[in-house]
């Protein structure tokens, strides 16, 4: 998953319309693929905001 396809996924402008279109290509799985996707986007966003809070070690 791409850095931009965790901000559409994750950003609440473009959620709906980016949680859409992966449910309707995931056929009769879409809910699932729908629910694996924002799994996988919180991964990818809380890995990146751990490494920033690891090189940046004075902030919260």
């Amino acid at each position: 998953m791409t850095i931009n396809q965790v901000i559409r996924i994750l950003d609440p402008a473009t959620t709906a319309e980016e949680l859409a279109a992966i449910e309707y290509y995931g056929g009769l799985h879409g809910r699932e693929k729908m629910v694996a996707a924002c799994d996988e986007a919180c991964h990818v966003a809380v890995g990146i905001m751990r490494k920033y809070q690891e090189e940046h070690k004075n902030i919260d």
